[in-house]
């Protein structure tokens, strides 16, 4: 783990990391919301023997520092404000070109970073990536509009009255498993969870490779042909019989593979 400076913000402290190979092409593996650089490691591991990989704690997981609020409103990061402060810890690691690969809420953050610092990214590979506005039926928009409709009420009453209705009763009924246990990093979840990486996405011109479970529920199909529509040079390949976590377990192994197999027709490793 890396120790922070003596008078050191959070913006300054270094992210934990751990770096596994030392030759072969640079892949940054970013992990999902709620896990941490662990939840990749076997997936990193089965890498190592032929690619330099580095697995990032994100600020506010595994045993890297919460990040700073945000200065403007006090109200949590978005992932503009994730893919800078990664940006800069692999500035400070010496980082000048990778290839990130990014789960889950780590997808959103690398769809971002390649967006901002095309310079950086020489392509990207994202598994089960969160970032997109989901199609939904109308009686789902619906519900989800009555939930959001529900808890802004909710929260004028408490601002009214001093009640803590929100709390007690419209979170704990309403809130998803994520948002019940962010604890400090709620506020980030509600911004980033709201925010459409649609114009982000469409401006990475890399080789993307797009993996995903033909059984994630998180973020179901729908989401990975609108990241295939909208990123020009891209490819998908689904598991049948995967879900959010295909690199889960022995599945490390095939992910893997795969992985292996693009960065070889892509020209990343020989």
């Amino acid at each position: 783990m890396n120790s922070p400076a003596p008078n050191s913000s959070p913006t300054d402290t270094p992210l934990n990391s751990v770096t596994l190979g030392s030759h072969g092409p640079t892949l940054v593996l970013l992990h999902g919301w709620g896990r941490s650089l662990e939840a990749l490691r076997p997936l990193g591991e089965a890498l190592a023997n032929r690619c330099r990989v580095i697995l990032i704690d994100l600020p506010g997981f595994g045993l890297s520092p919460l990040p700073h609020e945000a200065s403007n409103d006090g109200g949590g990061w978005n992932t503009a404000q994730y893919s800078e402060r990664v940006y800069r810890f692999l500035q400070h690691l010496g980082v000048k070109s990778c290839i990130l690969v990014g789960h889950s809420f780590g997808g959103r953050t690398s769809v971002r970073l390649a967006s901002q610092h095309p310079e950086l990214a020489k392509g990207v590979i994202l598994i089960g990536s969160h970032g997109l506005k989901r199609k939904r039926s109308t009686l789902d928009a619906l519900r989800i509009w009555g939930i959001k409709t529900t808890g802004s009420v909710a929260k004028k009453i408490d601002g009214l009255i001093g009640t803590r209705i929100f709390a007690h009763y419209f979170a704990p009924k309403f809130g998803s498993t994520d948002y019940k246990a962010a604890g400090q990093l709620r506020k980030t979840l509600v911004k980033t969870v709201n925010e459409d990486l649609s114009a982000q996405a469409g401006a990475i011109k890399v080789p993307t490779l797009l993996l995903w479970g033909a059984l994630d529920r998180e973020t179901p199909l729908d989401l990975a042909q609108s990241f295939r529509s909208l990123i020009a040079d891209s490819e998908l390949h689904i598991f049948p019989h995967k879900g959010h976590e295909p690199f889960s377990d022995v599945g490390s192994h095939l992910v893997a593979r795969y992985i292996e197999h693009f960065l070889i027709k892509r020209g990343f490793l020989t």
